[in-house]
């Protein structure tokens, strides 16, 4: 281990500022040929987090069953990678794992750290067995690759020490995919952790995507199930060479405030980074809750915006940041945010580069789910597709009654309609848009689905593994790949 870290601090002097990326918006009649080494480094392939992969050609059959099922030692809550030529993932139990596209088979596996049992959490000031939804806690996030040096990071939730709830710690850790060792790992705890004024670190979570930008990597931490304990929402953001000095943004909430999005932190092509944020606990001052917040690099505000009922969304844990703030294709600067359960189920287009100081009203409110009590979890995917003989900007929604699609009109008084949903197979996982298709998995009825973009029609449905809340499939290398509760498969696919 020694070795690499002395490798990795000579390969640190050379590394430069991360170029942005940004997704490109075309059509899904659009054919491209299929990847035999395709790259997925990011949850929802790029930095802009539209879920659209634009390397996939168009995709003719599906496979009836998984073409090879491997089961890990923990499991998989994040998107899997493709890098190098394998499938990368890993797991609750602390494991990066790479598998072969074609077999499944384990290429290679690293035990980073001891994760977390609930019973142990259960221990800490405020917490109880109530207390989170994931046992034990390892990696929850997507993990991402940096591809200009071959290091995978993942960020830990572990064992410090002995089993007490005081040990509970957070770590980043660097790992080379070419020596598959431990190039550098560090605490990623913000300040004031386990004090009277702070905050408990096991009420923590980090559950969204990581985020590679500007030679940092971006980690979002939230809260536990149930909202319980002391906790905060916070970026974190760490120099990929492992050298350096951390930047923090905490939201100013008395507690709470979770950052807790799937996809991660979003990369505007402004130079900034774009959060939204969970329920506070004031419901008489604003304090940055239920809000999108942009940032600069080093984590210092830039604007904010947050709907007129902010308080209210506070009040029910409606939170506006269970699902990130996603780009709509076409224009230059427009978002579309939805959140969870509300009473009419908004949905919001806002300026990405106009946010503003504060709640206000945005560009256009609508509803987005058809049930009034399903809101939308998870993350969503756009694309441009074709309605109604013209390419019209679409947001697929990952409501928990299932994907639903609003086409976008754009222009200097913007708005979105409901052109379907949900779909016949329903299922309320994130969706992402490839070879023609929109596809989502469904937690509840462990499925795989591909709709029409255009009509939301079924094409194909195919049992699963069993599933995780916000599981989001990966396309790639002719697969189709799905993360489970206990293993991750593979089902084949045909042009």
């Amino acid at each position: 281990m020694n070795r690499s870290l002395r490798d990795h601090t000579r390969l640190s002097r050379r590394l430069v500022p991360l170029a942005v990326a940004v997704a490109a918006t075309v059509s899904l009649s659009v054919a491209g040929a299929i990847s035999n080494r395709a790259q997925v480094t990011t949850y929802d392939y790029t930095n802009v987090r539209t879920g659209l992969d634009t390397a996939t050609g168009p995709i003719g059959g599906l496979a009836n069953s998984a073409a090879w099922t491997t089961h890990l030692d923990g499991a998989v809550y994040g998107e899997p990678l493709l890098y190098g030529g394998f499938i990368l993932v890993a797991t609750e139990h602390d494991t990066i794992y790479a598998l072969v596209p074609r077999t499944g088979k384990v290429a290679w596996r690293l035990h980073v750290a001891t994760p977390v049992s609930t019973s142990v959490i259960d221990q800490a000031p405020g917490l109880g067995s109530y207390c989170g939804n994931i046992n034990p806690l390892g990696i929850t996030g997507t993990p991402v690759i940096d591809t200009a040096h071959n290091v995978i990071y993942v960020a830990a939730e572990e064992m410090d020490g002995s089993t007490k709830w005081q040990n509970i710690r957070h770590r980043l850790y660097a790992v080379s995919l070419r020596t598959h060792q431990i190039l550098w790992k560090r605490l990623i705890d913000p300040p004031g952790a386990n004090t009277a004024n702070g905050y408990t670190i096991a009420a923590q979570q980090q559950r969204p995507a990581l985020t590679l930008a500007y030679g940092h990597v971006y980690v979002n931490f939230g809260g536990l199930a149930g909202d319980c304990g002391k906790y905060h929402g916070w970026v974190v953001g760490v120099p990929s060479t492992g050298a350096g000095a951390e930047s923090y943004y905490q939201v100013p909430t008395n507690t709470e405030g979770a950052v807790w999005a799937t996809n991660g932190a979003l990369v505007t092509p402004q130079g900034n980074l774009i959060v939204d944020t969970g329920n506070g606990s004031s419901t008489s001052t604003f304090d940055g809750a239920n809000a999108v917040v942009e940032l600069t690099p080093g984590l210092k505000v830039v604007s904010q915006w947050a709907p007129s009922d902010w308080a209210n969304l506070s009040a029910q844990d409606w939170d506006l940041g269970s699902a990130g703030p996603v780009p709509v294709p076409g224009t230059n600067n427009l978002l579309f945010v939805a959140g969870k359960h509300a009473a009419d189920s908004y949905g919001y287009l806002i300026h990405e580069t106009a946010l503003g100081s504060g709640p206000a009203a945005a560009l256009y409110t609508g509803q987005v789910c058809t049930d009034p009590n399903s809101g939308v979890f998870g993350a969503d995917a756009a694309a441009i597709v074709k309605v109604a003989g013209t390419p019209t900007p679409v947001i697929f929604a990952a409501c928990e009654s299932g994907t639903v699609a609003l086409a976008v009109t754009t222009g200097p008084s913007p708005s979105f309609t409901r052109i379907w949903g949900p779909s016949t197979a329903s299922p309320p996982g994130p969706p992402i848009v490839a070879g023609g298709y929109v596809w989502a998995l469904d937690w509840n009825a462990s499925e795989l689905v591909a709709m029409n973009p255009a009509t939301g029609a079924v094409k194909w449905q195919r049992s699963t593994t069993t599933l995780n809340h916000f599981a989001t499939p990966t396309i790639g290398d002719g697969l189709i790949i799905v993360p489970g509760k206990y293993a991750v498969q593979g089902f084949a696919t045909t042009p």
